[in-house]
């Protein structure tokens, strides 16, 4: 008899230990949605806006102002640890990007060249990009996980577009022409990007981030060795792209 009440003085409490322990772990996993570990690669999708502009690098050329963007696609990214922390990221994107430069060159009009017309122009391109680089993120912070990412954006040139915009006769008006197919851009272009942002999970397998991130081209905008000079110069043209983006991420895990 005695025995029997030690047994149960020692194992209803120890019984209950095991029930709070099991009721505490539900509770956790309940509140922190992501347990912190993942599958090895996981993929998602990435619609970003950017503003986007030129550097000129020839003489006599000008930043005239920035366009609108957009940047959107599937992104991949293979975890390199046991937790979800440090990946490798790289995905396959559509990049419309541009900017508008304004310089002094010839116009011509059926035949007619006229010299040295301030001229304005826009150039719009869109690539098929390829980037490569790395993503940290922070462990949960009530569901939400700071990130920031570095890497190096591949681009192979799809199609691009130029206006051309002439300030002509003493009142300086405005006239422009048509869009048309530009010949003048090179055919790949290497980036930098880097930036910063946030995750939040919203389920254990789901989570939705937004990221700021600036770019930056590596190469020249224009093709060189004589194929994409100024007709009244006949100075090679040499820019680089830039722009800002804030790109919206929902990743499955």
């Amino acid at each position: 008899m005695i025995l029997w009440l030690l047994a149960v003085v020692f194992v209803m409490p120890l019984c209950a230990q095991d029930n709070s322990t099991e009721k505490d772990k539900r509770m956790s996993n309940t509140f922190l949605r992501d347990p912190g570990y993942g599958s090895r690669v996981n993929f998602g999708v990435t619609f970003a806006p950017t503003i986007t502009w030129m550097y000129p690098h020839t003489k006599g050329y000008e930043s005239n102002g920035a366009l609108m963007g957009l940047r959107y696609g599937v992104n991949l990214n293979i975890n390199l640890t046991k937790r979800k922390n440090f990946y490798f990221s790289t995905g396959l994107f559509a990049e419309h990007c541009g900017g508008k430069m304004k310089f002094l060159d010839n116009m011509t009009i059926d035949s007619f060249v006229f010299d040295s017309i301030p001229t304005q122009r826009n150039y719009r391109s869109i690539y098929l990009t390829i980037p490569t680089g790395v993503t940290l993120k922070t462990n949960s912070i009530n569901n939400f996980y700071i990130c920031g990412n570095l890497g190096l954006m591949h681009g192979f040139n799809l199609r691009s577009t130029s206006v051309d915009s002439y300030l002509i006769g003493e009142e300086e008006e405005l006239w422009s022409r048509e869009e048309k197919e530009s010949q003048e851009t090179t055919l790949f272009k290497e980036t930098l990007y880097v930036g910063a942002g946030f995750e939040y999970s919203v389920t254990p397998k789901m989570r939705a981030g937004l990221m700021i991130n600036y770019v930056h081209s590596l190469t020249n905008y224009f093709k060189g060795a004589g194929l994409a000079q100024n007709s009244y110069s006949k100075v090679d043209q040499k820019a680089n792209l830039g722009y800002v983006e804030i790109a919206l991420n929902i990743n499955f895990f």
